[in-house]
């Protein structure tokens, strides 16, 4: 994450938040949601500062087809189940019922590396997938340089003793690097290991992929691969270390390979390697014999796919290949090619006969799925018909059917006519047996805690109490339902989440039909006004847009409840406007919304510099007449930077604002990002925040302009901030800044007491969620000891607990209030 100076919307855009908008004042804070925290109804801890999530995770358990897959790169089948490698965590299916559960990590990326429970476990890159003969769950846990076991049952393994369902690191000391042959697995150094199996003598077999070298973890001692092993060291069976092509016909170590993914082993024993930039699929021969067409030596190493430059119904010796990443070995003995970059998976024939609906030849390579051209197309018709997506892993399940990695799904091509996954299937085609086709959303109609979100920036809480969330990446505004009844037109259950706006499709469609049917694109923030309407800043699409709570006229327009308009912005991006109607003016990357007293709607106009107001009606509102519909600027000059300070708001430099709220006295409270401050323009004249004010003028009430973290328990005045956000006011007057880049959410005291579990001076400030280390951890305990990722957003319930849009960590948190 770059942590940038000056630069308005490039800022807010690179710390991947901007979020927020929100309010601790007015009817959209009203109200109480009931035994917070927890989804609506759960249970009331009996102290307050706990953290817990309200919405969001790695997504199901469900139906495998309804739940998103952060970009299946692995798989594998062991136990009648099929194992998925994803980003951040394992996903689980049971061919039988299309089931998706999740046997291993967060979904949130991490580093956890033993002895814990696997659902709890933060794995990072999490591609490649095994199972060994004892049903332990093996995984490439790239991005932390280790292998770790998911134990299937309590007992001894790799030389450890583990507890079912608890997970181990077994290979790597999570350092990048190159070492530990000859020795403990565990003292090893690995870099990037993508892709693991397990052999027939339970060896782990890793490619160690940026070391350019296969290598294995003996289960036992004894000679593998041509070598004396002994039980939990790490050797390398194939590669030099040096990334090129060379050696095939000899030893495989001394052989040089290129960015190895994928590895598998077949029946024989014989090492199969997916040499990536090779393109080239090669052999390292677990006996003398001839496998593949080819007379072979114990020990030495051979190209048995790719390295040409013809296609489909050849030698599959002379077949072009393009980053094939992945490879497996069917009951028959074929060889099943993930042909990455050309978009296919194809097979190269172990025998004469039909394998997945065609006639082939031993020795030659065939296209088994896709048609070449990068897509999704073609469920339930012909594979060979289908478009994929760089298919990165290919697997068979234990009716032979053939399993893909592909894009954000997991397909399969059926190996015979019957009822697989769920599914009716024919001989041939293909089907989608797991994901939605999209990243990190699912869950709609179910439990907020476990649907997935995708970078949610803004959060809120309508006057029913429930939970309002800008799902930036997802295109969506969603509602979790504090009780059951009708809200946005949808029939909800409590503790359950529903899109109120967007259909999820990035893009501008919609104003005047159904807010559900209509697209956004990338909504930042989200607030409601004292009539019950939905506002949101359609950010990417440079409007601001109201879902309509009843059918009437608002903001100058006759509106039908349930519908979606916009009430500012034209969709070009500059400035322009001022004076005049606010859908003629031109924003730039608004960000933050609010709702002050009056009704009237305040925007972050970021990439302006500028907060802007639309006036809900013809009056006289921060220091400026004006008329209803019209939109006014009423704080920054347009020029990014810093300025004025003690004198008139619309005279001072603003820098990339992306939060704004409104205090309990009317006062305008601005997250000054690029200024890492937070400012405040009077809406009277008196005393604020510790500070002696003129109505209209503008003033720091937290940061000292210096980006890092200091200050705790001193001034606010004095603190250093990271990146603020977002702000809200709670309902004791007390100032919430989610100060992204600290990983912290921040307040500064209204008033000298205890707040959010702690004693407070007033005008100090203080953590109250973020221990400062980027990531996922602490539910249920204290929220200063958890991990945060990014918060770009906050919020007060009625019940005085605080709402955190978690945005790196993809869910809504609670802390107690």
């Amino acid at each position: 994450m770059n942590r940038l100076g000056r630069g308005g919307p490039a800022l807010v855009a690179a710390l991947a938040v901007g979020a927020a908008a929100l309010a601790g004042s007015g009817p959209a804070a009203a109200a109480a949601r009931p035994g917070q925290p927890g989804v609506a109804g759960g249970p009331q801890p009996g102290a307050a500062g706990v953290i817990s999530t309200v919405a969001g995770g790695v997504g199901g358990p469900g139906l495998a087809t309804r739940v998103a897959l952060q970009q299946p790169c692995g798989l594998a089948f062991g136990g009648s189940h099929v194992y998925i490698g994803t980003q951040n965590a394992v996903r689980e299916v049971k061919p039988a019922s299309d089931w998706l559960t999740t046997p291993a990590g967060t979904g949130v990326p991490g580093e956890s590396s033993g002895g814990g429970r696997a659902v709890k476990a933060a794995l990072n890159d999490a591609c490649g997938v095994g199972v060994d003969e004892s049903g332990n769950l093996v995984i490439a846990d790239a991005g932390n340089e280790r292998v770790q076991v998911v134990a299937a049952s309590t007992g001894s393994f790799y030389g450890k003793a583990m507890t079912a369902g608890n997970i181990y690191s077994v290979a790597g000391n999570g350092k990048r690097g190159f070492s530990g042959d000859g020795g403990p697995a565990t003292s090893a150094k690995l870099s990037l290991p993508q892709s693991v199996v397990v052999d027939g003598a339970g060896n782990l077999v890793i490619a160690d992929t940026r070391n350019e070298r296969v290598r294995v973890v003996a289960a036992s001692t004894g000679t593998f691969y041509g070598q004396a092993m002994t039980a939990g060291d790490i050797y390398t069976v194939a590669g030099t270390g040096i990334r090129a092509f060379t050696g095939d016909g000899g030893p495989a170590t001394r052989a040089d390979l290129y960015y190895p993914e994928g590895v598998a082993v077949d029946g024989a024993g014989n090492l199969l390697i997916a040499d990536t930039r090779n393109q080239r699929i090669r052999v390292v021969a677990g006996s003398t014999g001839t496998f593949y067409g080819q007379a072979m030596t114990a020990g030495d190493i051979y190209t048995v796919a790719g390295g040409g430059h013809r296609g489909d119904g050849g030698p599959a010796t002379r077949a072009d290949l393009f980053d094939p990443e992945g490879v497996a070995v069917d009951g028959a003995g074929n060889l099943l090619i993930a042909d990455t970059y050309d978009h296919l998976v194809r097979v190269a024939a172990a025998n004469t006969g039909t394998f997945y609906g065609q006639a082939m030849t031993a020795g030659d390579i065939y296209t088994v799925a896709g048609d070449g051209t990068p897509g999704f197309s073609g469920d339930s018709g012909p594979a060979t018909s289908a478009e994929l997506s760089l298919p990165q892993s290919v697997a068979v399940d234990g009716a032979g059917n053939l399993l893909i990695a592909d894009g954000y799904r997991v397909r399969v091509v059926a190996a015979s006519t019957g009822t697989f996954y769920g599914q009716a299937m024919t001989a041939g085609d293909i089907y989608t047996v797991a994901g939605g086709g999209t990243a990190g959303f699912s869950g709609d109609g179910s439990p907020a805690t476990r649907a997935e979100l995708d970078g949610p920036d803004g959060v809120t809480v309508d006057g029913a109490g429930n939970l309002l969330i800008a799902d930036t990446g997802s295109n969506l505004v969603r509602a979790v339902a504090a009780s059951t009844g009708t809200f946005y037109g949808k029939a909800m259950t409590a503790g359950h989440i529903y899109a109120v706006a967007g259909d999820g499709t990035a893009g501008f469609s919609g104003n005047g039909g159904r807010a559900t049917s209509t697209e956004l694109d990338g909504p930042d923030g989200v607030t409601v006004d004292g009539a019950g309407n939905l506002v949101i800043t359609d950010t990417r699409n440079e409007r601001v847009r109201v879902v309509a709570a009843s059918t009437g006229t608002f903001y100058g327009k006759a509106m039908t409840a349930g519908h979606i308009y916009t009430v500012a912005g034209t969709g070009g991006q500059g400035f322009s406007g001022d004076s005049g109607p606010a859908t003629h003016a031109d924003l730039s990357y608004p960000v933050g919304v609010a709702v002050d007293g009056a009704d009237n709607l305040l925007i972050a106009d970021s990439g302006n510099n500028r907060v802007r107001v639309v006036a809900a009606s013809t009056g006289t509102f921060y220091g400026q007449a004006m008329t209803a519909g019209d939109i006014y600027t009423v704080a920054g000059d347009g020029t990014p930077g810093f300025s004025g300070d003690s004198g008139p708001a619309t005279s001072a430099e603003l820098d990339g604002p992306s939060g704004v709220a409104v205090d309990g006295d009317g006062n305008l409270v601005i997250a000054d990002l690029g200024n890492q401050r937070v400012r405040v323009v009077a809406a009277s004249t008196g005393t604020f925040y510790g500070q002696a004010m003129t109505a209209g003028d503008i003033y720091t009430v937290a940061g000292d302009g210096t980006p890092g973290f200091s200050g705790d328990g001193g001034p606010a005045t004095s603190a250093e901030l990271d990146g603020p956000s977002g702000v809200a006011v709670d309902g004791a007057g007390n100032l919430l800044i989610a100060d992204a880049l600290n990983d912290r959410v921040r307040v500064v005291a209204a008033s000298t007491g205890s707040f959010y579990g702690q004693a407070m001076t007033a005008g100090d400030i203080y953590t109250v969620a973020g221990d400062g280390d980027r990531g996922f951890s602490g539910d249920a305990g204290p929220a200063t000891h958890a991990e945060l990722n990014l918060p770009g957003g906050v919020a007060v319930d009625g019940a005085g607990n605080l709402l955190i849009a978690d945005t790196g960590n993809d869910r809504i948190r609670e802390v107690t209030g």
